[in-house]
């Protein structure tokens, strides 16, 4: 009996024993399923990074050697038609594979109880599946447990005898259940997107005005005017890997509004051609620490050109003592967005700094000879998931830049500095693989 014990035991060891290597998929949508596998195996297996024991994406026998690898899983999806299927492979050794099985793929991957097919063969591959279990022996007559009835006492002479006392019967005991409870599969990890794009509306208001101004100098504001706002951001690395290089991308964002109005608070009459634009792009870094929590952390480096610009009137005149803006300069900050409610509702935000190099003709002769500019923007905001790859969101949007001057007080405008500040919101519509 103790020697069966023992190869019972030995037979039911788990997979957290075997240092396994999950190789790069190959096929259509690969890297979403190999996520499902990598997220359900690696909770109990040793998993070792796939950079570490391949070369160009296949098993390396001798980086498997030094890293102490057991198992090289391999994954191959091939679509026919719209039904897609994918083989696994397990290897222990150069050759023939020690399983090699096909699985029906769903829409958007493995369906949960073909997940569970695929890890109990991979487990059985590993080493891992459960023995047999030994075909019940014949049932042992039951013991009776209750006393047996006594035996009828010799009545008196001329008495009736004694009936035996019966014992009650015992209920039969419930039917087990017909099929066993099974164990939930555990989400499969987020995924990094190759490519996202938004459109939206924004409506915002502008504010310009001169801090400590000595000479006569105009200020400007245009309460409420709309934007129209695109924004593109593309991870090329994440179809095929989803790791640190995979979140590697760029995103580029243009937003504009030519048709805008101003007039003189005394003129109604005296119309100005209005235009803002603005365009931000530069290199975004996406990086996901937690496999199963869609939590992303984005890093941004780019350049900005945001310029704002009142023409000449019907008649040619300009509106006096208003600069024409157009900011130059770098942009540096962080991004967060989170997924709850199972991907119902995200939340996201971004800070950056601008630090601005060019500021158009106010800080130009025209104007001020000699100045600096220091921007920074913030954006919060919640999206909704209609479906998968859409969302609908809504941010609030805040953008200032401060200037300083350096005058003389012989110069034609003297003014400490100025303050240029946009607030406002922005709706969008975001579409994401």
């Amino acid at each position: 009996m103790r020697a069966l014990l023992w190869v019972a035991f030995l037979m039911a060891a788990p997979a957290a024993a075997q240092r396994i290597g999950i190789v790069p998929f190959t096929g259509p949508n690969n890297a979403a399923v190999r996520n499902q596998l990598v997220a359900a195996i690696c909770d109990t297996a040793d998993c070792v990074s796939s950079a570490k024991v391949t070369t160009g994406n296949k098993p390396d026998w001798k980086k498997a050697k030094k890293e102490a690898l057991q198992f090289f899983v391999l994954g191959t999806v091939v679509r026919k038609g719209k039904a897609s299927t994918l083989t696994l492979e397990v290897l222990s050794k150069p050759g023939p594979a020690k399983l090699k099985k096909a699985f029906p793929l769903a829409a958007d991957g493995l369906a949960a109880k073909t997940l569970q097919q695929a890890i109990e063969a991979l487990n059985g591959a590993f080493g891992g599946a459960r023995s047999p279990q030994p075909a019940p022996a014949e049932p042992t007559p039951a013991v009776p447990t209750t006393k047996p009835p006594p035996e009828p006492t010799k009545p008196a002479t001329g008495a009736a005898p004694t009936p035996p006392v019966r014992p009650e019967p015992t209920p039969p005991p419930p039917p087990p259940d017909t099929e066993p409870e099974q164990e939930p599969v555990r989400k499969a990890a987020r995924r990094i997107p190759f490519v996202a794009i938004e459109a939206g509306v924004s409506l915002h208001n502008r504010a310009f005005s001169y801090v400590q101004p000595v000479t006569n100098l105009r200020r400007y504001g245009l309460p409420f005017f709309p934007l129209l706002a695109v924004k593109a951001e593309l991870y090329p690395l994440a179809l095929s890997r989803q790791d640190l290089l995979g979140g590697l991308g760029i995103e580029a964002g243009f937003s504009f509004a030519p048709w805008l109005r101003s007039r003189r608070e005394t003129v109604m009459d005296d119309v100005y051609p209005t235009s803002t634009m603005r365009v931000d792009a530069g290199l975004a870094w996406r990086l996901m620490p937690v496999k199963t929590l869609n939590l992303s952390l984005i890093p941004l480096l780019g350049f900005r050109y945001h310029a704002f610009t009142v023409a000449p009137n019907s008649m040619g005149t300009r509106l006096d003592l208003l600069p024409n803006l157009a900011y130059v300069g770098l942009r540096a900050g962080a991004g967060v967005e989170v997924g709850l409610l199972d991907d119902l509702l995200f939340v996201f935000g971004r800070f950056a700094v601008v630090p601005v190099f060019s500021s158009g003709e106010i800080i130009s002769s025209a104007f001020f000879p000699n100045g600096s500019n220091f921007g920074f923007d913030a954006q919060a905001g919640v999206g909704v998931g209609i479906l998968k790859v859409l969302q609908l969101r809504a941010s609030f949007d805040f953008t200032r830049y401060g200037l300083a001057f350096r005058t003389e007080p012989t110069d034609a405008f003297v003014a400490q500095g100025a303050v240029d500040q946009y607030v406002g919101a922005t709706i969008t519509a975001r579409f994401q693989y």
